[in-house]
């Protein structure tokens, strides 16, 4: 699999990621020709891009967008389709603990914007992205995780969030898991197809008058007289603003300074057979709700509307490894772990894995990087929601148009000290997590 830190190219018409690519997607035409030039260019075509090129119209901006693959080819279209009211690996209490009162309410704020956009974009899909509105349940894997699970659920009811607390007993009657101590419900979040979202949102971005190409890598970029050259697989284009959104598939040699600022991380998902009817009442899933557990390196699953259940979790450190079937055999065992009922399942149909853009302190910016170079980045994997309003405040950056005084805005994303030990550093922690997780 493509690798940010090691390769240079991104591999040449490569497939979608496995079980999203079956489902039947409009897309919009892509252009054949690269204009010479536009006012704001956009590299990636996924959820943050098409966003940006959205807003950038809505400006009065003309705008390109490339991809240097399908649009939506990365982060947008290998996620479980996960809608979170959040961002990043640090909760709304973070915040409000970090900054005050204003800025942790400001911060709710900005979250339920960005679930409100998406549900915008999924009123635009005919079939509404597959969309399931049970809500997102974070479960206590053990005994331990209880006591935290509980903090953060006072906590934001304190603050007017709508959520849920399920006890061990109220879990058992929703879903026989191993891991299900206590639950908390975050009542309005929901889950989608992200390649159907992915398409709702080109589709918008056509219909504004956004010119998308696909199969365009960016290759290198300088100043000129003119604005920033940019060199492409389909020729040169000369933009006056460009604009970064291509998260955790940002390669090393196209704008250095920008690709030291994250650490992409494998995430790997396996799809099982349809599951049985004795299957399904063992389990007690239903296609309502979307699942975490509290674990250091978690996992996440969801029951998928044609009865066969997704299960994810983090996989390989280095991209050569990440389709290598000891991953999904690992994603089964623990699928087996967490479901004993589903032992009998032993094999999977779907297998596929993607990057996630982790940052340093583990949130994501929208930055501007150099005179007229602007970027988001460091979703941390909980990008689905939040990048649809990322792509909307890129675009603003770039406006010129003033952004909310929050955290996210106010600063660049700190590059990697010693980047090239990044994966170095990724071992040890998986190792501190896999120990945390077997003994915490």
């Amino acid at each position: 699999m493509y690798d940010p830190l090691n390769d240079t190219e991104l591999p040449n018409a490569a497939p979608r990621a496995g079980y999203w690519a079956g489902h039947s997607v409009k897309w919009p035409a892509s252009l054949n020709q690269l204009p010479k030039t536009t006012d704001a260019l956009v590299i990636g075509g996924g959820y943050t891009g098409l966003n940006a090129a959205i807003e950038l119209r809505a400006q009065g901006r003309e705008v390109t967008v490339i991809d240097a693959e399908q649009l939506a080819w990365g982060c947008s279209s290998r996620n479980a389709g996960f809608v979170m009211k959040s961002t990043g690996r640090l909760g709304l209490k973070h915040w409000h603990d970090s900054f005050g009162e204003d800025v942790g309410y400001a911060m709710a704020n900005e979250h339920q914007l960005a679930l409100e956009r998406i549900r915008a974009h999924v009123k635009h899909c005919p079939d509404q992205c597959d969309l399931r509105e049970g809500g997102y349940v974070k479960l206590a894997h053990n005994k331990g995780a209880v006591k935290a699970l509980s903090s953060q659920y006072q906590f934001l009811r304190s603050i007017q969030q709508p959520v849920t607390w399920l006890n061990k007993q109220q879990i058992a009657e929703t879903i026989k898991t191993q891991h299900g101590f206590a639950g908390l419900k975050f009542d309005d979040c929901f889950a989608i197809n992200p390649v159907k979202l992915a398409a709702s949102v080109a589709r918008q971005a056509h219909q504004a008058g956004a010119q998308l190409i696909e199969y365009c890598a960016a290759t290198a970029m300088h100043r000129s007289d003119e604005g920033w050259r940019v060199h492409t697989a389909r020729g040169e284009i000369v933009a006056r603003d460009v604009l970064f959104a291509t998260n955790a598939y940002t390669t090393q040699k196209l704008f250095p300074d920008l690709a030291q600022r994250n650490l992409p991380v494998v995430s790997s998902v396996i799809v099982t057979p349809p599951l049985s009817r004795a299957q399904l009442d063992a389990t007690g899933l239903k296609d309502d709700y979307a699942y975490m557990d509290t674990r250091v390196l978690k996992y996440y699953f969801r029951l998928l509307p044609d009865g066969r259940l997704l299960f994810g979790g983090r996989g390989a450190i280095r991209g050569a490894h990440a389709e290598s079937p000891r991953y999904a055999k690992r994603l089964l065992a623990a699928l087996h772990a967490s479901f004993p009922a589903l032992k009998d399942i032993t094999h999977w149909d779907d297998f596929w894995s993607g990057w996630v853009s982790v940052s340093l302190d583990d949130y994501p910016r929208i930055m501007q990087l150099d005179n007229n170079v602007f970027a988001s980045m460091g979703y941390c994997g909980a990008g689905v929601s939040f990048s649809a309003l990322a792509g909307k405040r890129l675009a603003e950056k770039a406006c010129g148009l003033p952004l909310p005084a929050l955290p996210y805005y106010q600063s660049n994303l700190k590059p990697f000290p010693f980047a090239g030990f990044r994966r170095v550093g990724q071992w040890a922690f998986y190792h501190y997590g896999r120990l945390r997780d077997m003994w915490g």
